[in-house]
């Protein structure tokens, strides 16, 4: 639980390996701008409604108080081939690939970004300007037939658009197995939700 709200990385959250890797790198470079330089501005999700929002990577502190929660949602991606598969994307994520980290394009890159409030919404607190980065991903498993289920139910339930529905997506089960991985990169960096105008004045 982060500074005293409730929070819903209560439940643990898993690994991936390489996944995890691949995904913690992008986090940390080129959607973040290094501390002191300009910021890098990218869309996001925050209770229904689209923002833009700046990021600005920070000195990383493995403190738990006053962290706000930001979500990377990986969209479903052949698992054997790494393809992006977007029969089962309602709509095209927002980013549609973001290559951040400059290494080609991988299932990583097409992937929407959830925020779990904005300053005044929901208000009491629940705000930080210092955020957590949980990567949320497909729970593809060696069996087609668990994979295809699990790429039916990430259609029915894209996109993701407030951390209520992350929650109801990352507790959704397919024959008892979780359909989505929710890594905690341990990765903070500061971010403010900015006129949408914002990124196209620099």
């Amino acid at each position: 639980m982060f500074g005293g709200k409730n929070s819903s990385h209560d439940r643990p959250t898993h690994d991936l390996g390489m996944v995890a890797i691949i995904c913690f790198a992008l986090a940390m470079t080129g959607a973040v701008a290094s501390a002191g330089g300009p910021p890098g501005y990218e869309p996001a999700y925050v209770n229904g409604t689209t923002v833009t929002i700046n990021a600005i990577e920070v000195k990383q502190n493995p403190t738990e108080k006053a962290q706000a929660d930001f979500y990377e949602l990986v969209y479903p991606f052949d698992p054997v081939t790494g393809q992006e598969l977007p029969a089962f994307w309602p709509s095209a994520p927002q980013c549609n690939p973001c290559d951040h980290v400059g290494d080609g394009i991988t299932p990583d890159d097409f992937h929407d970004h959830i925020l779990d409030s904005q300053p005044s919404n929901p208000g009491h607190g629940e705000y930080s300007p210092l955020w957590r980065v949980f990567v949320v991903v497909p729970n593809y498993t060696g069996s087609a037939a668990h994979n295809a289920a699990v790429n039916a139910q990430y259609q029915a339930l894209l996109p993701v658009k407030s951390e209520a529905a992350m929650d109801a997506l990352i507790a959704t089960q397919v024959d008892g197995v979780p359909i989505a991985n929710e890594i905690d990169t341990h990765f903070y960096f500061v971010c403010a939700v900015v006129n949408q105008n914002a990124a196209a004045d620099h």
